[in-house]
Parts: C-alpha cells; structure tokens; sequence
C-alpha cells in the first residue's frame, strides 16, 4: 500500500506536463530532440563536456566500465556502504569488487583504505559523497592519480551538489549520475554518463549502445523520459534550496534526540540534499532499526535503510571484510526529504520517529 508521505517523490509541475505531450506528438515520437537537449544539460550541470543518457544507473556503470576496457580478470574497487547497482554493473562485466571500508565521519572510502586493496589488476575505483556528511573526494582522487588509476565519480541522486568549487560529476575521469525516481529530477527512469574524455564517450555511444542484446551497453533513455528530466532540470536550482529547507528543519526538530547522529551542512560541500540518512547510535542494532522502520511505515510515512553493506550483499560471510561499515549500515534510516514536504508532514514525521526509538529504546529494557 503506498504510503501518504513517500520517500522521494520528484516534482512535477504543468511544464513538464506539457514537455512530455510535446514530445508524445512529435512525428515520430523517437524523433525528437529531449534526449539530446538533456545530455547538453547534464555535461554543463557537471562541468563535463560530454554525457550520454542511458536508461538506468546500473546499464550506465556497466557500459562505462566496459568501454573503459575493464571486464574479466580486472579487479573494481566499490565503496563498503553503496547501492547494490554497483555490484551489479561489476558483475555484469565479468570483473570482481573489492571493497574499500568506509571512514565513520564522510561514510565513504579514504586514500588509506582505498590503496590498501587496490592491486595491478585494479582497473578503476568507484567513490561517491553522502548529503550531508562531507567529503574525501578530493584525498581519493589524489590518490587514484598517485596509483595511476581511473577514478568514477558515483553523483548518484546527487546532482547539483557541490565540492568545494567543483560540481559533482567533476571529480573524476568520469561519472554516473541517476535520474530514476529517486532523484531530486528524474524522467522516472535513466541515468547518465558525464566526461570530459570525447573518444570515451564517443565508445559510451558506440553503435552497440541500442542493442540491449550486448551485455555491456546500455539502452537509450526514453525520449519522454529525457523531455521529463529536461523540464525538470531547469528548476534544479529551487527544487535544491527547497530540499535544502526541510534538511534544516529535521535538523532543527531532532537536535534534541541523544540517539541519533545527524547530517549537516558543511562548508566545503554543497549538498542538493536529495537523501536525508540518519544513524542511530551504537546502542541500536539491525532489529532496532528494522524495527523503527516498519513503525514508520504503519503510520504511513515511508522510511527504508539508509544504505547497504555492499560486501554483504556480495558474500553473506565477508561481514568481516568491513566491519566499520558494516555497523553503520545496520544503523541508517533513510527518511523522506522532496520538495513537497510541508512544515506538518515533516514535525509528522520527526514525532513518529521519536516515538518508534523510544519503543525500541524500552523493549531492549
């Protein structure tokens, strides 16, 4: 049953309506420009001059890869806490993660850690930034460029955020940035390639890449799709500062709560905040946290775990591999942040957390 608050839920306004018509009636609809004009877009959002619209984040990871060169035999060096896609595209190309545990402040990778299990057959390193818990971007892509390795930028859900002077997706030899349903903007499906490498995009697009039979290219985002995510990105800006607003106000309303470890705003990252995780304190556990959620979700307010251990999800057993991670991954809630939420849906949704910790405080007695 969907919930009355969801979890993301991009906003759509009467232009958008009428860019997708527009393009429904074009001659034919395949015909149309949208796809084009959203690349165009997305390369200048990210400061890149290229990017290449794909259907979803995980056909665009593994695409890359693949036109990077790398499959069997070559080691991909994946972040501990992430999204299973990353597991997925590296698979897909035959290749085998490694993972390189997180730091517990940035919740991403360190050039410590990422050098540790980096190897000659390592052929690139994924790394991303969390909303509102910093950075180490830079450190890691000082050290990629120290080990001679290509370093992919994850910009995720995360377009429009900052580091430092750089907008994300710039970071890197290239990135991934998702424009599913889960995005600040979003056609309801697809992702994006952004470089500013021409002969690797050129392969991103090679004449493989509508052929959804290869297995290592991806299929073009849907004309509609793009028209959708087109509109939608000419408002990035204000649907960001709205975003912005609801991250201040939990800030403000669960300050209070001992229990919890909150994101926040820092200096050196612009966040377009289109996640909002939170990490109970070491006292709670996976059960407490699963617990929490579905009291969430019997009040009609969709949370879900704030991020995955990726080593886990790849081998039940390797829990050990990471085990920073893998504490802070059995704590994390994601909580609903777009730019509909309303002062009452979000004091709603703090008081009903509240009461979930409290009961999940008392039944550990």
């Amino acid at each position: 049953m969907p919930s009355d608050i969801p979890l993301s839920n991009p906003a759509v306004a009467p232009s958008d309506i009428q860019a997708i018509t527009g393009t429904l009636r074009s001659t034919p609809p395949t015909g149309s420009d949208c796809r084009a004009e959203l690349e165009d877009a997305i390369a200048a959002s990210t400061g890149c001059g290229y990017a290449v619209a794909v259907a979803s984040s995980e056909q665009a990871l593994s695409t890359l890869l693949a036109a990077m060169g790398l499959g069997s035999g070559h080691e991909i060096v994946l972040p501990s806490l992430g999204d299973a896609a990353c597991l997925r595209a590296t698979k897909r190309i035959g290749a085998t993660p490694r993972f390189a545990e997180c730091d517990p402040g940035t919740l991403i990778p360190t050039a410590s850690t990422i050098e540790a299990v980096a190897t000659s057959a390592t052929g690139a390193i994924l790394a991303g930034h969390s909303d509102g818990w910093g950075t180490g971007l830079p450190d890691i892509a000082t050290a990629c460029g120290r080990l001679e390795i290509p370093l992919i930028e994850l910009v995720s859900t995360r377009l429009g955020s900052r580091c430092a002077a750089a907008p994300a997706g710039s970071i890197g030899r290239a990135a991934i940035v998702d424009l599913s349903e889960r995005s600040l903007i979003s056609g309801g499906e697809g992702a994006a390639i952004v470089t500013n490498d021409a002969h690797l995009a050129e392969a991103c697009r090679g004449d493989a890449f509508i052929t959804s039979g290869n297995p290592h290219r991806a299929d073009p985002m849907p004309e509609f799709a793009a028209a959708l995510a087109l509109a939608q990105l000419n408002r990035l800006a204000k649907i960001i500062d709205a975003c912005t607003a609801v991250a201040e106000r939990y800030t403000v309303c669960l300050s209070s709560m001992p229990e919890l470890l909150l994101p926040a705003m820092t200096p050196e990252v612009k966040s377009s905040w289109s996640r909002y995780v939170i990490r109970l304190d070491e006292t709670f556990g996976a059960e407490d946290r699963d617990e929490i959620i579905r009291g969430m979700q019997r009040h009609d307010i969709q949370a879900e775990i704030g991020l995955a251990h990726l080593p886990t999800l790849w081998n039940a057993s390797s829990e050990i591999d990471c085990p920073i991670a893998a504490s802070i991954a059995s704590r994390t809630i994601a909580l609903p942040i777009h730019a509909d939420l309303t002062h009452r849906d979000i004091d709603l949704i703090c008081q009903t957390l509240q009461l979930m910790v409290q009961r999940a405080t008392f039944r550990r007695g």
